[in-house]
């Protein structure tokens, strides 16, 4: 080949030669500039990591202060355009713009955002356009959800004005905005929903998509007419038709807020008529699928939500800023609810009660649901944390005051009876392990953010504000010092955002104003920071120092004991500063443990009727250790039923509940557990105090469910106790004849709600254990129930578990009731009604139909997908049959999973916990842990619920090799 082209060149003149060199060389300068343009471009996409974009926070140079959107939802084919002015100020000079977007690009997801336009003006002091910024590069940055844009020039400091055009997909997601299908009249709907929270306004629109970004924003909405209801924060000001089939929906103008809070919601549903009010204006309702509203499954969340505004407002001292809030209850929805800035919205099972269908239980859930969403209003929304790594603020105090707003609107439930452990135990399941967290923790990547939505956040939260509450008043007391700390709080940051020190400096100068005036009081910010900034809990221990004095003193709790390998550090070495109500008497004492210190109190060990008693009202975040002599002293004095009456109801929670955890952890023996029940059933008939009394029976059933003799015999132990219960609570309410059935009390009467939920929980306990008469008149009412009887709402999940857990023999009929309940649960159009019979469901104890069951958890014509994971993990795993079928499915279709609900914030924790946290032996340990050491990246937020589990399984383990053995000696005793 050389020779040819030697010969053939050596036939060129000479100025042919040179044009033919000129050309070439050319040609070679040009590959050289393409060669560097593309590498120039190459390294655009792939910046450096010293750029500015590869860092998870936004720069705080660039500030927004207003958008302007205009969005065009296009329902039938699935897909939206918008476009939008945002409005930003520029502090220090820069070459480069950074704004969130979504540029994911997913077959499972189908997330994207194609910016069709952008460009950069320059604002005078009116906020006239007066020139513009040249985009010499603009690109997403996949890694980070921001769109960069660099200019050809220097941006000084001073006003701006960024324009985009973008055009994206409608999925059929849990996040952004997202379409959720339902059927009406046989016909199947659309409805687009949204959900912002934490990190998916970016999916909707650019955007600073950061807690502290504030700005106000105008919106306008263009949909088909097909969708008259068209929400958004703000109030509706105009509705005016484009054409035959487009509707324009302007917006008035929102207050400053951030963008997790945006809301949208196009629907054909209905709302509550008349709007009602709140004492002050503002206006409510409620909307949902016709069916349900054209029943009055609405009306009592609207009621509620403007009873509990105006309460808010003499809590927070401040009038709820909007005109208005619209409350929906969408078909789909991953979390309970969301708290967005005016238009709140809500699993249907959250919001929506028909009193003709639903229990009490529904009832209450709605009113706990809604009070803490309205909470978030203020606290959350007027006031917003910095960052996420103050999401705890958000959440515990929203878990906190929402006991507030359902006091406040059900008076007569006495719902505080429920508050302390209903927080406390949640937040111990997780705290009491070396897998928990702080409650304030380094947020340094997006799963770390998820991540926070736990109990940490939510219950931890919640029992530090009744513990803050505890040492700002005192139990007993009628001041309001930490209310008013919460009011100049909210007062000083309205329409900001702040720290949880800034809540910490607001509690301390009242608390040195108004509580402990003296030089030595303590701090306030350093009180808090050793319960925020380290996690677990501590275990008083108390004990004789001597003749006259008892000692407390502290130390962590978990519940490996000893065991600290793999161990995190603390900022405060596991010390805290705990703050003490105790009684050695008629009177409550107080007394502050500081770290490393020990609290000695005057104690007369002559008087044998002497008894030291801590953590009034269980106000505490902490258990107590008594030692033996102690103990004994306070038993005796309980072990009168005057003395004992005389506990308050969390008091007595918290005597048994941190016996029982003191046992799990080996402080002491279960015999200590067993006793302490005997001696409470003597006395108590209240429900609260029964309920933790179950609990903790049934949570000895569950450690031991592995071994099925020693499980039946354990149950069998405590069948008489349940039998009394129903003799004396449920029988006459519940019969197999419904006509000679008692009328079950209502919360009109004095205690009736309490009175009535005893019931059901006196019916339940006595078909779970097998208690021949309720078991009977269950089967009874669910052949009535095949034939087309309805039973009491209150009594179908009861109905359903016990026939669902009967042993499938190829005598008895359960594969059949299966099926026949199967197509009820597809058939329903209640929410609440589905969730009762999908609970029952996965009680059944056959491999095949557990099988079956949880692939149709994964079709979404079949199964919602919000409800596909609490089925798999919470259904379905809840026996040991059922957990081993849960694992299977789980190790068979990991990576469907995970591809399908990234988006399921919640639910793929509960999904973990579910399936993992209940087993107890080794060899499972060994091949979760074998399975998992190749997919830990896969698990993005739920990592932690997984190594949460792992503790789980790890304490479980410990629990047996503990207790087991006298869990055999007490069922042999009384089997005697």
């Amino acid at each position: 080949m050389f020779e040819v082209v030697k010969k053939t060149w050596n036939t060129f003149t000479r100025d042919t030669k040179r044009a033919i060199l000129a050309i070439m060389g050319l040609a070679i300068v040009l590959a050289i500039v393409v060669i560097a343009t593309v590498s120039k471009s190459a390294s655009i996409r792939e910046p450096k990591a010293e750029s500015i974009w590869d860092e998870i926070r936004l720069p705080t140079t660039v500030v927004p202060s207003h958008y302007d959107v205009k969005l065009k939802i296009d329902m039938t084919n699935e897909r939206f355009t918008g476009s939008e002015d945002v409005y930003i100020e520029v502090t220090n000079t820069t070459a480069v713009l950074l704004i969130h977007i979504n540029d994911v690009h997913s077959d499972t997801q189908g997330y994207e955002m194609n910016i069709t336009q952008h460009s950069v003006h320059r604002l005078n002091d009116k906020g006239e356009t007066v020139g513009s910024i040249p985009v010499k590069h603009a690109f997403p940055y996949t890694k980070n959800s921001f769109y960069v844009m660099k200019s050809k020039e220097e941006i000084v400091p001073g006003k701006y004005k960024i324009y985009f055009e973008w055009e994206s997909r409608l999925v059929r997601g849990l996040d952004g905005i997202y379409i959720s299908s339902y059927k009406e009249d046989g016909l199947d709907k659309k409805v687009l929903a949204s959900q912002m929270e934490p990190l998916a306004a970016r999916k909707v629109m650019p955007c600073f998509d950061e807690p502290s970004f504030k700005a106000t924003f105008s919106m306008e909405i263009t949909a088909e007419n097909t969708y008259p209801l068209v929400l958004w924060n703000m109030p509706e000001m105009s509705n005016t038709a484009v054409d035959d089939t487009w509707n324009k929906f302007v917006f008035q103008k929102s207050v400053k807020m951030s963008t997790y809070l945006l809301a949208f919601v196009v629907a054909d549903f209905k709302c509550t008529e008349p709007i009602i009010e709140s004492t002050k204006g503002v206006k409510v309702r409620t909307c949902g699928r016709k069916g349900p509203v054209d029943a009055g499954a609405d009306l009592y969340s609207a009621k509620i939500t403007a009873n509990i505004i105006d309460e808010y407002e003499t809590f927070y001292g401040t009038d709820f800023p909007l005109p208005k809030i619209d409350s929906v209850a969408v078909p789909d929805f991953s979390a309970g609810a969301m708290e967005n800035w005016g238009l709140i919205l809500y699993r249907e099972t959250a919001l929506l009660w028909d009193p003709k269908k639903d229990t009490y239980n529904n009832k209450a859930r709605v009113n706990t649901v809604v009070a803490h969403e309205l909470a978030h209003q203020w606290f959350g929304n007027l006031v917003t944390m910095k960052w996420w790594n103050d999401l705890w603020l958000n959440e515990g105090f929203a878990s906190y005051v929402e006991w507030i707003g359902t006091v406040k609107s059900e008076p007569q439930w006495n719902y505080l009876d429920f508050q302390t452990f209903s927080d406390k135990s949640r937040a111990f399941a997780i705290d009491s392990y070396m897998s928990s967290r702080p409650a304030s923790i380094e947020v340094s990547k997006p799963d770390d953010i998820t991540a926070q939505f736990d109990s940490i956040s939510y219950s931890k939260g919640s029992a530090l504000l009744v513990q803050a509450k505890m040492f700002m008043d005192g139990t007993e007391s009628t001041t309001e010092n930490f209310e008013n700390a919460i009011r100049s709080y909210v007062k000083q940051y309205e329409y900001g955002n702040a720290e949880q020190t800034d809540l910490y400096e607001q509690l301390d100068k009242i608390y040195g104003a108004k509580k402990d005036t003296s030089e030595t009081r303590v701090n306030i910010v350093e009180v808090m920071n050793t319960w925020t900034l380290q996690m677990n809990f501590p275990v008083l221990e108390v004990r004789r120092y001597d003749d006259n004095h008892i000692a407390i003193s502290q130390r962590r709790f978990l519940i490996s004991g000893s065991d600290v390998s793999g161990d995190k550090e603390s900022p405060y070495g596991y010390q805290w500063y705990v703050p003490i109500e105790y009684m050695t008497g008629a009177d409550i004492e107080f007394a502050w443990l500081k770290p490393h210190d020990t609290v000695l109190i005057e104690f007369d060990f002559s008087d044998l009727d002497s008894f030291i008693r801590l953590n009034m009202n269980s106000a505490g975040y902490y258990i107590v250790n008594y030692s033996f002599d102690l103990n004994e002293r306070l038993t005796k004095h309980i072990s009168d039923e005057e003395n004992y009456k005389a506990l308050k109801i969390p008091e007595v929670q918290g005597l048994l509940y941190d016996t029982f955890l003191l046992v799990s952890a080996g402080y002491k023996p279960m015999s200590d557990g067993v006793k302490l029940i005997d001696l409470m059933l003597q006395f108590e008939k209240r429900l609260v105090p029964l309920r933790e009394i179950s609990r903790q029976i049934s949570g000895v059933a569950v450690h031991i469910s592995e071994d099925e003799t020693l499980y039946k015999q354990w149950k069998s132990k405590y069948q008489g106790t349940f039998k009394t219960l129903f003799d004396e609570f449920g029988a006459d309410y519940f019969k197999a004849n419904a006509t000679a059935e008692k009328d079950l009390p209502t919360d009109a009467a004095n205690n009736g709600f309490q009175d009535r939920l005893k019931v059901l929980f006196a019916v339940q306990l006595a078909c779970a254990y097998e208690v021949e008469e309720c078991v009977n008149v269950a089967k009874a009412k669910f052949d009535a129930y095949k034939n087309g009887i309805e039973p009491k709402s209150e009594f179908k999940i009861t109905m359903l578990n016990t026939v669902m857990s009967v042993e499938v023999t190829d005598d008895n009929d359960v594969i059949d009731n299966w099926n026949f309940l199967w197509k009820k649960f597809q058939n329903s159009d209640s929410a609440s009604e589905q969730q009762t019979i999908y609970q029952a469901l996965g009680l059944i104890q056959d491999k095949g139909t557990l099988k079956k069951f949880s692939e149709f958890c994964l079709d979404p014509i079949l199964v919602r997908r919000s409800d596909s994971l609490y089925i798999l993990g919470r259904s379905i795993a809840q026996t040991k049959l059922g957990r081993e079928v849960s694992w299977d499915f789980l190790v068979a279709n990991w990576q469907r999973l995970t591809d399908e609900f990234t988006d399921a914030l919640f639910a793929v924790d509960a999904y973990i916990a579910g399936v993992l946290s209940d087993f107890a032996d080794q060899d499972k340990l060994d091949e979760i842990t074998e399975f998992f050491s190749g997919q830990l990246e896969s698990l993005g937020p739920g990592r932690a619920a997984y190594e949460s589990a792992l503790q789980s399984i790890k304490g479980n383990i410990g629990w047996l090799e503990k207790h087991k053995s006298a869990v055999q000696e007490s069922v042999k005793t009384s089997l005697n």
